[in-house]
C-alpha cells in the first residue's frame, strides 16, 4: 500500500537530531517507502549513516544570539538553503517531509509549507521550538517526545510517538540494572562538545568526597578538549580512578556499566538515560532558549528516576552532598532505575512513520 511514496527526512547536523532520523528511514523503508535526507554541511560527519537514501546538502546557519552581521549572514544562508529545497522538493516530489530539528531542518521544512506538502515536526523537548512554532501555523503535525509540551500554538494536530532511538540503545531496555555496588561507576557526559561547567564542578566535588567513598569509585568523564588535561590531573591527584575523553564512542556499553549518569537536559541524553533505566542527576543549561532543557529535565524528575539541580545551584559541595546521599543508599537508585524506564517508547520509531503516514493519506 505505501510503495512508491517518498518522504523527504530533514535534520541539524548533529546525533541528536540525526539519529532519531536514521531510526525511522529504516522504518518507512520497511514499509516499502524511498526516503531522501537533508542536511547541511556539518552532516557530513554522518555520511553513511542513510544507505539506502539519496543525500543531499543545502545552506544553513544559526543567528539566534548573534551580532547583527551574524545574523543578517545567517538570514541570508537560510534563504538560499530555502531556495535549495524548493529545487530539491520539486525535483523528488516527497508524499511529505519530516523535520527533526536544528536549524538545518528549517529550509526544507518552509519549503514544503511554500509547495503545500504535508509537513511532519517532530519536537524533541517539552517545550515546543519557536522555529516550530512558526512552521506549525502552516498546518502541520507536530509529533512530540514528550505527553504534554508547552507553547503547542492551539488547534495544531500533534502525535504522542516518543524519540526513536538507535537499535544499540533501544537494547539497552532489556539490561537489567548492575547491582550498586563497589566499583560504583558514575558516567559523566555534556552533549557532543562537553560542557565546561561540568569539567569545572564535578571533579572538584569528586576529589573532596570521604577518602573510603573515593576508592569505591570508578568516574568516566566526557570533557572539553581544553580541559582534558587539567580534569585528569584533578583525578589523578585525588586518588581517583577516572578515564577521561572528549569523545566516546561505545555510549551503549558505557550505559549498561553506570550506576549513576550526570548529565544535560537534552531529549536524546534523556531519552538514552531512561531506555538503559539510569538514574541521572540532570543540570540543564542555564537560559536555554525557552527554557527547555528545564522543562526536559523536570519531566524525567516527575517520575522520580531523575534529580535535578540547576546550574546556579551546581557547585562542588551541592553535588558531592547528593552523590553521598546516593550511594550511601543504594535502594534509592535501584528505586530511580525502575521508575526512570517508565518514560521510554520502544516503538517511538514506529509510532513517528505510522504519524508520516498519516498526512499522506489523502494525497
Amino acid at each position: 500500500m505505501n510503495s512508491g511514496k517518498k518522504f523527504i527526512l530533514t535534520a541539524g547536523g548533529t546525533g541528536g537530531h540525526v539519529f532519531p532520523a536514521v531510526a525511522l528511514a529504516k522504518e518507512l523503508e520497511k514499509a516499502g517507502c524511498a526516503v531522501c535526507f537533508v542536511t547541511d554541511k556539518r552532516g557530513n560527519s554522518f555520511a553513511g549513516k542513510f544507505p539506502s537514501a539519496k543525500e543531499y546538502r543545502v545552506f544553513a546557519a544559526g543567528y539566534a544570539g548573534k551580532g547583527l552581521f551574524f545574523k543578517l549572514k545567517g538570514l541570508f544562508l537560510l534563504g538560499l538553503g530555502v531556495l535549495q529545497s524548493l529545487k530539491i522538493l520539486m525535483k523528488e516530489k516527497p508524499a511529505a517531509v519530516v523535520g527533526f530539528g536544528g536549524y538545518a531542518a528549517f529550509p526544507a521544512c518552509f519549503a514544503a509549507t511554500l509547495l503545500k506538502i504535508p509537513l511532519v515536526l517532530h519536537e524533541q523537548n517539552a517545550v515546543l521550538g519557536g522555529a516550530n512554532r512558526f512552521l506549525a501555523s502552516q498546518r502541520a503535525l507536530i509529533a512530540t517526545t514528550f505527553p504534554t509540551v508547552g507553547r503547542l500554538p492551539a488547534g495544531v494536530k500533534t502525535a504522542f510517538t516518543g524519540i526513536p532511538l538507535r537499535p544499540d540503545i533501544l537494547a539497552l531496555v532489556k539490561e537489567s540494572y548492575p547491582a550498586p555496588e563497589p566499583p560504583f561507576n558514575i558516567l559523566i557526559t555534556g552533549g557532543s562538545q562537553g560542557a565546561k561547567i561540568f569539567g569545572d564542578v564535578v571533579p572538584a566535588a569528586l576529589k573532596s568526597l570521604p577518602d573510603d567513598l573515593k576508592s569505591k569509585l570508578k568516574i568516566v568523564q566526557q570533557c572539553r578538549e581544553d580541559e582534558l588535561e587539567n580534569v585528569k590531573e584533578i583525578y589523578k591527584n585525588g586518588g581517583i580512578d577516572a578515564e577521561t575523553a572528549a569523545f566516546f564512542t561505545d555510549m551503549p556499553e558505557r550505559l549498561k556499566k553506570a550506576h549513576l549518569l550526570i548529565c544535560r537536559a537534552g531529549a536524546s541524553s534523556l531519552a538514552e538515560a531512561a531506555a538503559a533505566g539510569r538514574p541521572a542527576i540532570i543540570v540543564p543549561i542555564y537560559r536555554s532558549a525557552d527554557a527547555h532543557q528545564l522543562a526536559n529535565a523536570r519531566a524525567l524528575a516527575e517520575t522520580g528516576g531523575a534529580f535535578v539541580i540547576e546550574e546556579p545551584d551546581f557547585t562542588p559541595e551541592t553535588l558531592a552532598l547528593k552523590i553521598q546521599e546516593l550511594l550511601n543508599h543504594p535502594k534509592t537508585l535501584i528505586t530511580a532505575s525502575e521508575k526512570v524506564r517508565q518514560r521510554v517508547k520502544t516503538d517511538a520509531a514506529a509510532q513517528l512513520a505510522k504519524a508520516a503516514l498519516s498526512v499522506t493519506e489523502n494525497g
